[in-house]
């Protein structure tokens, strides 16, 4: 602990919000030993002497930013080391960067290339010959940027395995051609032994790639996340960072399967409960996915211009694992876009709500939700329910939006923002980095997309969604703590809280958004944005001297 902890530290003069709804003037907060001590207005000072002053001068005061879905221990410590191939469009330019890349990190190791797209989503179809053509014999594999399919190199599929006679495993796809022989793309739970080679490192490996990772979302105001999908060996390296205090963020971790998309959290089930831990490193929700992101694994029910149209499966095998979890006494959160999906995981809620342990209140939490229908939106509403949300989505929504306009689905409604915080929904805003199509990371640029319900460029795509900057805010914050069942912990400016906070520059205005100029994690200043010929405001020092920009 830093010994400036001991001495009270207030902010004052500024504007504050708490998120707090049952004490929303306020005009200090103050601070002591990582939490928060003392919230009011300005005569709680006299109660406090010697205490530090921080002068917001004007900005604006709120709790750190939650990132209530970050896959921070599987895909997204790994980005960094792979093939960036977002933006990238023709097989020439991804043949090209996996070449670049093996050519600056040679050796006979796996090739993994992240942030494809295929030709219905944007970008380029790819199988396993358009990656042989490389000539190399090491195994690539390329993920699509939504986790749920990818394209694997003949060498790739030979070490996993993979062959003609290879079946289906449960709720995956080998694709082969007319001739049975696997053409390298892969689907859903297809790709389990391709993950388990390319992202299960030592365990020393798997923490430093965590950390690095976490340590850029402090500049974002982010101070923890929750964390959708932790393998057991993930929860090793969680574990170590924890033991070694390395952790640069709290994490919520979500017990899973062996890899990711596997839906067998196994002895994960024998082990403590959701809620055990502590405000560093605690064990959440048991995630589950009942639909995928592809056209085959995600379950849509559309009517649109006087007709029914369907498409996709759900998974069938995520119901007993959402009763067995509730009966042993987890939360759970289910991975779920489409809204044929969503009917059949909320039935499986209902049907948990009868099985639960006695005194147990379980909390359901839905993932995506990217079409629901207004008697969804109540039934989860009528459960106390969460939904976790991801304005990155907007991006494809706004290319699609003469699509939307010329045929509008009559029985449900597109990303209803709106309509899941108006019915008493908890909604929780997050990123699914490094998922999407965009650095997704960064709550400011969130907030905007949110509030205008837009790519950031103000065109609008459902009006009726638009909800305030400030709601948005309350989304990353204690909306995201409560969705994580955190909110007696963090996500608001209140007495006994952790003192994780974070300092706005400019107006809370998403036409001329404002900057993260400081973040506090536990009572400490771990970032501070310094302006050219503007000198930071007096506190104790930043550690290491760290001047980062706020945007990544």
């Amino acid at each position: 602990m830093n010994q400036n902890q001991h001495i009270p530290t207030a902010f004052t003069n500024g504007r504050i919000l708490t998120m707090d709804p049952g004490q929303e003037d306020v005009e200090v907060i103050i601070i002591r030993n990582e939490r928060i001590i003392a919230v009011g207005d300005k005569k709680i000072l006299g109660d406090y002497p010697g205490v530090r002053i921080i002068d917001l001068s004007g900005r604006t005061l709120l709790p750190a930013f939650i990132d209530s879905h970050n896959h921070l221990s599987s895909f997204a410590c790994f980005f960094p080391t792979w093939v960036n191939l977002f933006g990238l469009v023709t097989k020439d330019a991804i043949q090209n960067a996996l070449k670049t890349h093996a050519g600056k990190n040679p050796g006979s190791g796996w090739i993994t290339g992240f942030g494809w797209f295929d030709a219905k989503a944007g970008g380029v179809d790819l199988t396993r010959y358009d990656l042989d053509e490389m000539e190399s014999n090491r195994p690539i594999l390329v993920i699509q940027a939504t986790f749920h399919m990818s394209v694997a190199n003949s060498k790739a599929l030979e070490m996993t395995g993979i062959s003609g006679s290879t079946p289906d495993p449960r709720f995956g796809i080998i694709v082969k051609d007319d001739k049975g022989i696997p053409n390298g793309i892969i689907i859903e739970h297809a790709q389990a032994p391709f993950f388990r080679a390319t992202m299960e490192p030592g365990i020393r490996e798997h923490a430093d790639l965590i950390h690095a990772r976490a340590e850029e979302l402090i500049p974002l105001g982010i101070t923890a996340i929750h964390d959708p999908g932790v393998t057991l060996s993930a929860a090793r390296a969680y574990r170590l960072l924890h033991a070694d205090k390395r952790l640069p963020v709290s994490v919520l971790m979500m017990p899973h399967g062996t890899t990711v998309l596997d839906n067998q959290p196994g002895c994960w089930l024998d082990g403590p409960v959701t809620g055990y831990g502590d405000e560093t490193l605690r064990i959440g929700p048991v995630k589950v996915f009942a639909d995928g992101a592809t056209p085959q694994t995600v379950a849509f029910s559309m009517q649109m211009m006087g007709r029914t149209i369907t498409s996709g499966n759900y998974r069938e095998d995520f119901r007993d694992v959402l009763l067995e979890s509730t009966r042993r006494g987890f939360q759970v959160c289910v991975h779920s876009f489409g809204n044929v999906t969503t009917e059949a995981v909320l039935d499986a809620f209902e049907q948990a709500a009868g099985e639960a342990p006695t005194g147990f209140a379980m909390r359901p939490r839905l993932e995506h939700v990217a079409l629901l229908s207004e008697t969804q939106i109540k039934r989860l509403a009528a459960m106390g329910g969460c939904a976790c949300i991801q304005p990155q989505f907007l991006t494809r929504a706004t290319a699609r939006a003469n699509l939307f306009a010329r045929a509008p689905v009559e029985n449900a409604k597109w990303l209803p923002y709106a309509d899941l915080f108006r019915a008493g929904v908890c909604v929780a805003a997050s990123s699914d980095d490094p998922g999407g199509s965009m650095d997704p990371r960064d709550p400011i640029r969130g907030s905007v997309m949110g509030s205008t319900m837009s790519s950031g460029d103000g065109d609008t795509v459902f009006p009726d969604q638009v909800l305030p900057f400030e709601t948005w805010l309350w989304m990353y914050t204690a909306g995201s703590a409560r969705a994580g069942g955190q909110e007696n912990e963090r996500g608001m400016l209140k007495k006994g809280l952790v003192a994780d906070l974070v300092i706005l520059e400019g107006a809370l205005d998403p036409k001329t958004p404002p900057v993260v100029n400081e973040t506090w994690r536990n009572g400490t200043r771990v970032y501070c944005l310094r302006t050219a010929g503007q000198q930071a405001p007096a506190a104790e020092p930043v550690p290491n001297g760290r001047t980062v920009p706020w945007r990544l």
